[in-house]
């Protein structure tokens, strides 16, 4: 099968896909370099380029995580990176935390499950957020997932308990992992980051 002559794939639009599709890894390496297209249980779905207040917010978590990687001898890593969590599924998170402990699955790409997944909200990908890859990233172990809703300015913070997500508390404007004392958020000093680069570019 040649990827280059496969048409991308739709997911549908209120239930997640259930069956596998017929794609494959060996199917997604052979796209372009840099395609903004991700392997979701055998489908390839392609997405478009994301908003400007989007970037913004990427780039002040990336500060911030980057930051708590030097502290901590973890790895990090913004969009777009290649993780691979099975033959059928490469993800391209928006951003990602590897403990300092489990830094041996980053290699050529990353082989196996993030500790930390951040997913930032789009108009286009935010059923894809909030059903396909939470059900994907709690299935295949990553341990805290959160997602940014740029419009709410409101963040979720998940724990994987036993395969499914709980939320987890905020208290006084900031979050406190449960799991990895370096991710301590301060969640109220970040949205006014993110409002002084933002400025009036819409959300």
């Amino acid at each position: 099968m040649s990827a280059a002559t496969t048409p991308y794939d739709m997911l549908p639009p209120f239930t997640p896909a259930l069956a596998l599709g017929p794609h494959r890894a060996a199917d997604y390496w052979k796209l372009p370099e840099g395609e903004p297209v991700e392997l979701i249980r055998g489908r390839l779905v392609m997405s478009p380029s994301p908003r400007p207040s989007h970037q913004i917010i990427s780039a002040v978590l990336t500060r911030w995580l980057l930051n708590v990687a030097e502290q901590s001898g973890g790895f990090m890593l913004a969009a777009p990176a290649d993780v691979q969590f099975a033959d059928h599924t490469i993800l391209q998170p928006d951003l990602f935390y590897i403990a300092k402990e489990r830094r041996s699955i980053v290699r050529e790409c990353i082989h196996g499950p993030p500790d930390l997944v951040i997913e930032i909200l789009s108009d286009s990908g935010a059923r894809r957020d909030r059903v396909d890859k939470q059900q994907l990233y709690a299935e295949f172990g990553v341990a805290e997932y959160w997602i940014v809703d740029p419009r709410e300015e409101q963040i979720d913070f998940l724990i994987n308990r036993n395969g499914r997500y709980e939320i987890q508390p905020q208290v006084d404007g900031r979050y406190a992992s449960p799991q990895y004392p370096e991710l301590a958020f301060d969640i109220a000093r970040f949205w006014g980051d993110v409002a002084k680069l933002l400025g009036d570019v819409p959300r």
